[in-house]
């Protein structure tokens, strides 16, 4: 499969549907608390997701939301992650303090293409600033339908809702 642009974009903001739904409470593992769940493209059965939700327990700020592409072939590519502050461990000269802001890293084709399915270029964000507020703005920007963030991420109903709103999406 070759991707562009204008096919990411499609995979991330599909509506989907849960065929594996998170639990009702984060379990707590390794320093972190996590949340999983598996997601299906609402029109199209072949494509498949994961949604992967982490946040440190030592510091609130440090988490990870991810949406994760399954390809028909096997391939795990990771689309898009909102991230909260965190230090940056690999190059410190390399956009280090990029990482001690919330930011989004987002795949790009090149990467995709070229078999790079987990390390994409990132941008500071300012449209959320807590983990409750990139919950909310994660769920709505990868089109999860607005009955299971209803029942699954009950205390994030109403945020998306004026969310939805502002950005005048229904």
């Amino acid at each position: 499969m070759s991707f562009t642009a204008q096919r990411i974009e499609e995979l991330i903001a599909c509506r989907k549907r849960i065929t594996d739904p998170p639990a009702r409470s984060f379990k707590e593992e390794n320093r972190h608390r996590r949340k999983d769940m598996r997601l299906q493209d609402a029109s199209d059965d072949s494509c498949i997701f994961e949604v992967f939700i982490r946040q440190s327990l030592e510091f609130a700020e440090d988490f990870s939301l991810g949406l994760v592409f399954h390809s028909l072939d096997g391939k795990r590519m990771t689309l898009i992650r909102f991230n909260g502050q965190h230090e940056q461990t690999n190059n410190p000269l390399d956009q280090a303090k990029l990482h001690f802001q919330y930011h989004i890293h987002t795949a790009t084709a090149d990467n995709l293409n070229n078999g790079r399915y987990d390390k994409h270029p990132a941008a500071p964000t300012p449209e959320y600033a807590s983990f409750d507020e990139a919950t909310g703005v994660f769920l709505s920007r990868i089109g999860l339908e607005s009955e299971a963030v209803a029942e699954y991420f009950p205390n994030l109903t109403e945020q998306l809702s004026l969310f939805r709103n502002v950005e005048g999406r229904p």
